[in-house]
This record gives structure tokens, sequence and C-alpha cells, in this order.
């Protein structure tokens, strides 16, 4: 829950977790008697110059927090539609994928793509200055690939036979079972495939994480049923899914969130493994994890459940496993969000509050300095799937900051100049 919202509010949502439906139903309901209460008479704030990235005649958004559409050279990466992202994805509806040049405020569309979702896009990411892979689906063979596209060539180079969820450089590709996000929590999953035209999820040892390289080789590295049987005791019949898979700076590990759920109730695990695919350590496991980020190649911050039960941002040791609470005081009150760091700084948001305000927040994770950088509305037509979190995400030479907005009624990419 974002700021505004007082201890016994928090608590009582945090009881209300174990009864799924209730929640949703108190949630809706206090949510619009709470804008009634609290309405501002502005849609933003922002004191910083506010651009937006546009494509006309479109919506346009980057998608997740992890990767900045930015290459540092002039270029960045935006999807643009007309469809409405008000209404549920659909694959009868293609999204463009552009590359923005920001000195002529010129596009060129690189691709229109089929498997998408408002939350993460289609997961596009620089893995060079030049070059970037993004997911999509071929029709004919009903196979989730990714692609990559070359700037100096103008053209796409190489078709993988895997979705990417996320890369290292040009190195080598993590990628994750879309279809089973799908069935679990469609927010971030691909709707191509279904059950009505035969196709069937793979069982848990076939499942999981893939590692594969533009060479085309491929190894399923982790399965689902490893990491049952590491460090976990299955007494009820769980549902499991693997999300949110990101690699440490330097490529030697990875992070990823083991998510099983049961009648609507979910928990959460946080696990690190090597690059090879050696699972080497639980990192949180107290029921809830929810957005993470590496701060360096030791050391994981995230919005999560504490060993002493408070819900707050953590820095983890990945070496030692310690788990320490960080800049409570000053982020408490904010609640979560999805922090992305460049160097000394990382950027992250909230969920609406009370007025429908989300808060974007520049923290200095070393001296402390949090300073907030705007506000900005979002209304009711978004929601569920269609939701648009601002996902905050920074250039790599730390000078701007793009996030996904809905304050002006249509889904926005906007960048922020910083100081």
């Amino acid at each position: 829950m974002s700021s505004s919202y007082n201890p016994l509010e928090k608590s009582i949502a945090k009881i209300l977790s174990d009864y799924p439906v209730i929640k949703k139903v108190a949630k809706k309901s206090y949510s619009y008697i709470s804008f009634i209460l609290k309405k501002k008479n502005y849609k933003f704030l922002c004191e910083n110059k506010l651009d937006r990235i546009e494509i006309p005649g479109h919506e346009t958004f980057f998608g997740y927090y992890d990767k900045s559409p930015s290459n540092d050279e002039n270029y960045i990466l935006v999807y643009a539609t007309e469809y409405s992202t008000s209404k549920t994805p659909n694959p009868k509806h293609s999204i463009k994928l552009c590359l923005y040049d920001v000195a002529t405020k010129k596009h060129e569309i690189v691709s229109e793509i089929n498997a998408y979702n408002w939350q993460q896009a289609s997961r596009a990411q620089w893995i060079s200055k030049d070059e970037f892979i993004f997911n999509d689906f071929l029709e004919e063979e009903k196979q989730y690939v990714s692609k990559i596209y070359s700037i100096k060539e103008k053209s796409i180079t190489c078709t993988l036979p895997y979705p990417i969820q996320d890369g290292f450089k040009d190195e080598y590709f993590l990628s994750i079972n879309y279809s089973r996000l799908m069935t679990l929590r469609p927010d971030y999953g691909y709707r191509n495939l279904n059950e009505a035209e035969g196709f069937k999820l793979p069982s848990y040892n076939e499942d999981g994480i893939h590692r594969f390289e533009i060479n085309g080789s491929s190894d399923l590295i982790i399965s689902i049923q490893d990491v049952l049987d590491f460090d976990f005791t299955n007494d009820t019949e769980y549902e499991h899914k693997f999300n949110h898979v990101m690699i440490s700076p330097d490529g030697e590990m990875f992070i990823f969130m083991h998510r099983y759920i049961y009648k609507g109730k979910r928990h959460d695990r946080l696990l690190l493994a090597s690059s090879d695919g050696k699972l080497l350590k639980t990192l949180a496991n107290n029921g809830m994890v929810s957005h993470c980020a590496w701060l360096n190649n030791t050391q994981v911050v995230g919005y999560l459940r504490g060993n002493d039960g408070k819900d707050g941002y953590w820095v983890i040791d990945v070496q030692t496993g310690c788990m320490d609470s960080y800049l409570q005081q000053e982020l408490d009150s904010y609640g979560d969000g999805h922090p992305h760091v460049v160097g000394d700084w990382f950027i992250t948001d909230t969920y609406p509050d009370k007025a429908r305000m989300q808060y974007l927040m520049l923290c200095n994770w070393k001296t402390g300095e949090v300073k907030r950088l705007g506000e900005f509305f979002h209304g009711f037509n978004f929601k569920g799937e269609t939701r648009c979190d601002l996902h905050p995400r920074m250039s790599p030479d730390g000078n701007s900051v793009f996030f996904d907005s809905v304050f002006s009624g249509k889904r926005q990419l906007y960048r922020i100049s910083l100081n």
C-alpha cells in the first residue's frame, strides 16, 4: 500500500491477504470512497523537466522497471499501440516496437509483436549499444521466440528458440515459461497458446529456467522440481511458477522468485543461483517478496517481508544471507515500489494512494538521501491487468528517468531530466 494509508489500514490489508476475493471487493470499495474524500485538483506535479515520448495516434509505454529503454547513445526503445491499453491484451491486436531517436524525435517501427502484456510488454532489452533483444510468437510453429535487432544492420539478425526473461550482454540469456505465467498470473504471461488448441503445460521436471545462447545452444538449468527439492517442504497441493529472473551485474549469479499458490493465496521465496543453474541459497522466505534489484554483485535490495515479519525495503547480502532493513524511516510510509539502480542511486515508485496519486522517489542507497521527483494521477479505468505502474528506470548515465503513466487518461512513456 502507498503513502497516506495508516498502520491500521495496512494491518487490515495484510490480514485480508488470506482471503483474496474479500480483499479485492473491500479494496475496490474503499478506494472509491477514499478518492472522493482525498481528490486533488491536479493530475501531475513535477518540478523537473518532463517530456512525453510521443508516437502520434498511439499510446506508448516501455514495460518493466528492471531494464532501461535507453542505450545511452540517443536511442530509446518504446512500444506503441492504437489498441486501448485499458483493455486486456489481445494477441489479435499487435503492438509495435519502435526505435526512437531522442535528438530528432523521429521513430522507426522495428517489429509488430503479438506476444506481450501491459506490465512487461515483450521484454525488450539492450544487449549492446547496437543490438537489442525482444520476444515474439511464430504463428505457424506455435512457438514463443526471441529476436535480436541491429541498428547498424537495420534488421533482425537472429531468431532464438526461447523467449527471454533476462540476459547478460550478448553472452547468454535466461528464459521462463510464459504460458505457465499466463495460467497462474496473466499480468506477466502471453496469450498466444491455449488448451483449446491442444496445448498442455510441461511437467515440473521439464519446465523451469532455460539458459540459451546466440549460437542456438540451450539447456534447462533449473527445473521447477529442482526448486521443490531445494530447502522446501511441500505438504499442500500448491501450484508453482518462477518469475522475475534478474542476473547480477557481473553475470555470475541470478536471483528469481519461486511463487506457489493455493486457493488464491500466494507465497513467495527469493532464490539465488549461479549462472550455470546451481541453486545456492534461499535469500528470503517469509511469505512475501515483491520487487528486487541488484545494488552490486553481492547485494540485492527489495521490497519484501523481513525476518521480523515487517514489510519494507531490505538489503540482502547474497554471500552471507544477512538481511538489513533499508531506509524504512524514509520509505516505509510509501509502501511497495519498483527499485531500479544506477551507481549510488536508485529510483522507485508507489502504488496509488487515497487520492489516486503515484509518487516517484530518487534515493541514494549509500548516503540515505531521498528526493521526491513528482506525483502522477492514476484513474480507475486502468485496473488489474491493465493497471499502469510507473515502473521507473534510469538511463545508464543516470541523467534521465523514464516511466509509464496514465495521468493524461492514456498510457504514455515519459522522461524526466535530472539536474
